[in-house]
């Protein structure tokens, strides 16, 4: 994170995940805080009164007919979090809002003493604005001299004696150096706990990936398998939907894996993984590496005819890739066997039993073939 002269900024992609977090943060503080934000500076008017009598009726109009509506509408516009740099312009109206209501009636009474008393309060804005508004440290430092600046303009012009003026100046340079340094801290240290969060939320998601995936082929494990299995068949909603089952095998594996060597093994599976993984209709079907050379394929809301349709097109795209074995078929194959049933009526188990034995059927009947043969469509979801 570069924390120099520059700002407080992340690399691009960070920053823009960053700023969807922010811009959410940002709407919940103002949802939260103007309210009491209009609530206190309204109460101000009792200074107004007791200081400044003669024009309470101004401040009165000031504060409730023209800053308080600019104040609500500025923040129902941040609460649908527009654009960054429409945000922070918006949300620094309030302060400077504040500020401008309160220098014009410290300048049509200039030539009150009182008036000098009433003046010093525009620090107690600029700390609210850089502190209990929280902007970003570049958008806080802007609004800071643009009221500093502001501030001394008016007393200049306002002939203020140099007494209250050096206090005055003295008074909110301060504020504005303490108020800029505590809120450079405090979006260093947001910025680094998103980073924190960020990273133990990826360290979460890869944990979890790797506990649920298997780690050669990427393909879910039985772990997971096993949990998708028991949400399907826990939801009742799902009692008559149709499952369909594929057990799949790499035909004479063994015999290339003692040829070809375990790298070419395991790079082989890779293949056949992938193949599979561009089988899969939606994130509803699931693809398994059940253990060794042999895949599980779970496709949701499925038929015998499409499940058996499904695995002849992976079946023809294996055959495809062409993958040179010497010991068996001249290239790599995969048998492959299905069944399909509706949940009430197939548990899992016999659905993947019934899928295991046509397996087994299509390896007897030569390999590199898919048991039950492929359906017409037309034709019933029934196991075999």
């Amino acid at each position: 994170m570069n924390d120099g002269a520059r700002g407080l900024r992340f690399p691009p992609e960070v920053e823009q995940a960053y700023e969807a977090y922010r811009s959410e943060y940002r709407a919940r503080v103002m949802s939260s805080t103007i309210v009491p934000s209009l609530l206190i500076y309204n109460l101000y008017l009792i200074v107004d009164y007791l200081l400044l009598p003669a024009t309470f009726g101004i401040a009165l109009f000031c504060h409730l007919i023209v800053v308080t509506p600019l104040l609500l509408i500025a923040g129902l516009i941040v609460q649908q979090r527009p654009r960054l740099w429409l945000r922070e312009c918006l949300s620094a109206s309030l302060p400077l809002a504040m500020a401008a209501q309160l220098l014009f009636i410290f300048y049509i009474n200039r030539d009150l003493a009182t008036a000098d008393h009433y003046q010093y309060a525009i620090s107690g804005i600029l700390a609210y604005a850089n502190v209990n508004q929280r902007p970003p440290f570049r958008f806080a430092l802007i609004s800071t001299l643009i009221l500093i600046a502001s501030y001394c303009a008016v007393l200049l012009a306002a002939q203020t004696a140099f007494p209250p003026f050096l206090i005055g100046m003295s008074l909110i340079t301060g504020v504005g150096y303490v108020t800029l340094v505590a809120n450079y801290r405090m979006e260093r240290d947001a910025r680094y706990a998103f980073l924190r969060r960020t990273h133990d939320r990826f360290e979460y998601e890869v944990s979890e990936h790797a506990a649920t995936h298997d780690a050669l082929t990427g393909l879910a494990n039985r772990y997971e398998f096993e949990k998708r299995s028991a949400q399907l068949y826990d939801d009742r909603r799902l009692a008559r939907t149709s499952l369909g089952i594929l057990m799949l095998d790499v035909d004479d594996f063994k015999a290339y894996n003692d040829h070809y060597g375990h790298i070419a093994g395991d790079a082989c599976l890779k293949r056949i993984a992938d193949a599979i993984a561009s089988q899969l209709r939606n994130d509803e079907d699931l693809a398994i590496r059940y253990g060794g050379e042999e895949f599980l394929i779970l496709l949701f809301n499925a038929t015998l005819a499409d499940t058996t349709g499904i695995a002849e097109r992976l079946r023809h795209r294996v055959n495809a890739f062409h993958i040179p074995h010497v010991a068996a078929h001249g290239h790599v194959t995969i048998s492959i066997g299905a069944a399909a049933g509706t949940i009430a009526e197939n548990p899992m188990n016999e659905l993947i039993a019934r899928a295991d034995a046509a397996l087994y059927q299509a390896k007897r009947g030569g390999r590199n073939q898919v048991s039950p043969p492929t359906l017409s469509a037309d034709t019933p979801s029934a196991s075999i």
